[in-house]
């Protein structure tokens, strides 16, 4: 299990390794309809955005097991990960030596990833790791700077408001905003959610235009698994897939997914616009 080191006066807290939980995530969120879910969203959003893969240079930072990675491998995107933890990697090279693909990943931290790994990307892609980062909003400049000038951002964090509509619906009235002192040590419950309009003024104050946005698990985490079980789990994905789009419903999302393009000289204003 990796631990923390001891803190000294003035220090921040490290980022959450994974290493002793990468087989609980596997099975509790990777291999479940949760995951599923979490796969089919991005996919739509990538193929109904066009994103340009064939013969393109992909960087997932926090990479993990590299699951929505390998699918871009298979559409001929050239991925290269980077992680914090090494059992993470150890499944995510394990997966794309499988399906015969190559990767090339680094064990490091997001933050060193500029020197391991060498930019610009046409496609950066940061999911489900932000809100496990100690200090998420001073972080996105780190993530952000390895978009090349017309590139892709796409960018999943744990959200916010789904997290305490979540937590109200449960009883729990008085519950904390972020995780508690032993879910951050032991946990896998993420330690900051996030507010969207918060990280999509931080991405437009870097120059990115967001031209699309969605909730994600707003419908599967709110409804009650009796009814899940009984309509049937397609019938939920494609109900999240839709409504996840739309106000006010994606904003009750678990995980919010936003897609943003760093605008390029040569671009004319109107080549991409937001989606209401």
């Amino acid at each position: 299990m990796t631990t923390r080191p001891e803190l000294h006066s003035g220090e921040r807290q490290p980022d959450r390794n994974f290493d002793d939980i990468a087989g609980r995530f596997r099975r509790t969120i990777y291999d479940t309809p949760k995951g599923q879910l979490r796969l089919a969203a991005l996919q739509q959003d990538f193929q109904d955005l066009k994103i340009p893969l064939e013969g393109k240079r992909v960087l997932d930072l926090g990479g993990g097991q590299g699951q929505f990675a390998l699918q871009l491998a298979k559409q001929g995107a050239d991925i290269q990960l980077c992680d914090l933890s090494e059992e993470m990697i150890r499944h995510a090279r394990s997966a794309f030596n499988d399906a015969q693909q190559p990767l090339h990943a680094v064990c490091c931290p997001l933050q060193d990833a500029g020197q391991q790994l060498q930019g610009p990307f046409d496609l950066v892609m940061n999911h489900a790791v932000l809100e496990w980062l100690e200090a998420p909003l001073q972080e996105l400049p780190t993530i952000t700077r390895h978009v090349r000038d017309g590139g892709w951002l796409s960018l999943m964090f744990y959200n916010l408001h789904g997290h305490e509509w979540r937590q109200l619906m449960n009883g729990r009235t008085h519950a904390p905003q972020g995780a508690t002192d032993r879910l951050r040590k032991e946990g896998n419950a993420p330690q900051h959610p996030l507010d969207p309009q918060a990280v999509m003024q931080a991405l437009e104050q870097q120059g990115f235009e967001i031209v699309r946005w969605r909730g994600i698990r707003c419908i599967h985490d709110h409804m009650h698994q009796k009814i899940r079980e009984r309509i049937g789990q397609q019938s939920v994905q494609d109900a999240d897939l839709e409504f996840g789009l739309k106000d006010p419903y994606r904003l009750l999302g678990r995980y919010i997914h936003v897609m943003a393009r760093k605008p390029s000289s040569a671009d004319s204003s109107d080549t991409h616009r937001s989606q209401p």
